[in-house]
């Protein structure tokens, strides 16, 4: 082998030492991010990275894991709801405000809302809070 042989050598183990790198760190950060979220889970803390939602307003949430129709729905999953005058509202679940007979839900365009049970014409949950690890 000459010179040109061996360079391509040295750039190749160069390149396999720097990929194996990138492997186990990735590897290792998605290990901490998959622990911080059991941990979130067991502890049942939900992040919701939004401005609308308040201390008070969650503090009149009452029931957090309920029934719906035949549909079972907790804090944090993800919905898509048809309601009855053919609008459609997708959101994660907060809970139930008993007092007012509503779910409120967090919606990336228009924030918090309530909405009546009685109003709801379809739900469909799309994601479930937590599914990763049950």
């Amino acid at each position: 082998m000459g010179k040109k042989g061996s360079d391509i050598l040295i750039m190749y183990n160069y390149l396999i030492t720097l990929l194996t790198s990138l492997l186990i760190v990735s590897l290792v950060g998605y290990s901490l991010v998959v622990l911080k979220e059991k941990f979130y889970l067991k502890n049942h803390i939900i992040l919701l990275e939004h401005r609308g939602v308040e201390p008070d307003l969650l503090e009149n949430i009452d029931i957090k894991h309920f029934v719906l129709g035949t549909t079972e729905i907790m804090a944090g999953d993800e919905v898509k709801i048809k309601m009855e005058n053919s609008t459609n509202v997708k959101g994660v679940v907060l809970g139930i405000i008993k007092s007012e007979n509503s779910i409120a839900l967090v919606t990336k365009s228009q924030g918090v809302k309530s909405l009546k049970v009685t109003s709801i014409k379809k739900l469909k949950v799309i994601s479930r809070y937590g599914k990763f690890f049950a």
